[in-house]
């Protein structure tokens, strides 16, 4: 324990008296601590923000070029997620709420430097690094295809495991494709970055329902572990009288079935409950 130990004798300071405060005796040495970011820190998947705006930042002091850093910024990303891109269009950004830049002019804006690094990614088509090139004996089952999934299957893939992913419905992407209009995720963006985790050797069975057309005991005895994602694909009702009538859905549903290419007869006089982002997107 630190002990404090008092200085009784004072001297004069242009004019003021002035009495020592002690010294503390102790092994102990002050040091600096390097603290995660508030960006990475409110970010839900904690992705090296800072890691990465630095590498951009500094490239002309470390003469590299922009293509080098952009390069390095874009690896960066993928240390976490494979969807840049993806994520660069549709994420709510509390990055950006908790960004230290808000107590001066306001937040750096991250999302569209992520955006841009997951564009440049594909526009030159790096391709993921695998962390080792051995091939392990263990088979890895992924049940779903939208980011949890796929986002699993990537970083098995990228440690050697053998994956297989199966998805209920005709396309992979989940939530992403059936849940959000092109508008705001052009599908083109959605299937290069899938089609990137698939090249990695990622084996993909679409139309496979677990539990109907494969059933759980099966993949139980075909693989060493399985990963379920099956996602939140039921939209919340209001639990008012009326809300099971025919021509009464959920958001979410109507979402899926117009992204599915399903023509929906919704009538002429429709009323739009609520202003999310699903609200907003239904009535666009």
């Amino acid at each position: 324990m630190a002990k404090l130990v008092k200085k009784k004798k004072k001297r004069k300071l242009g004019g003021f008296s002035a009495g020592s405060t002690g010294k503390i005796e102790s092994p102990l040495r002050p040091y600096g601590v390097d603290k995660y970011p508030p960006c990475g820190n409110a970010c839900p998947n904690h992705n090296p923000i800072r890691k990465m705006l630095m590498t951009i930042q500094k490239a002309e002091e470390l003469e590299k070029s922009n293509d080098r850093a952009f390069e390095e910024a874009f690896y960066i990303f993928l240390e976490k997620t494979p969807f840049p891109s993806v994520c660069g269009r549709v994420c709510p950004h509390p990055c950006e709420t908790d960004c230290n830049r808000n107590q001066k002019e306001g937040s750096v804006r991250i999302n569209k430097v992520e955006r841009f690094i997951g564009d440049y990614g594909l526009e030159k088509k790096l391709a993921p690094k695998k962390l080792t090139d051995e091939i392990k004996s263990q088979k890895i089952a992924v049940i779903g295809s939208g980011p949890g999934g796929m986002t699993c299957a990537y970083h098995l893939a990228r440690n050697g495991f053998k994956v297989t992913v199966f998805e209920a419905f005709p396309k992979t992407g989940g939530m992403l494709r059936y849940g959000i209009p092109d508008y705001r995720l052009p599908a083109d963006i959605l299937d290069a970055e899938i089609n990137r985790i698939l090249d990695m050797g990622v084996e993909l069975k679409l139309n496979t329902a677990v539990g109907y057309d494969i059933m759980m005991d099966d993949l139980r005895k075909e693989y060493d572990a399985i990963f379920i994602g099956i996602g939140a694909h039921k939209g919340y009702k209001l639990r008012v009288e009326g809300e099971d009538a025919e021509n009464v859905m959920t958001g979410t549903d109507f979402l899926h079935r117009i992204n599915a290419g399903e023509t929906v007869d919704i009538g002429d006089n429709v009323v739009v409950i609520g202003g999310g982002d699903t609200a907003i997107d239904a009535a666009r």
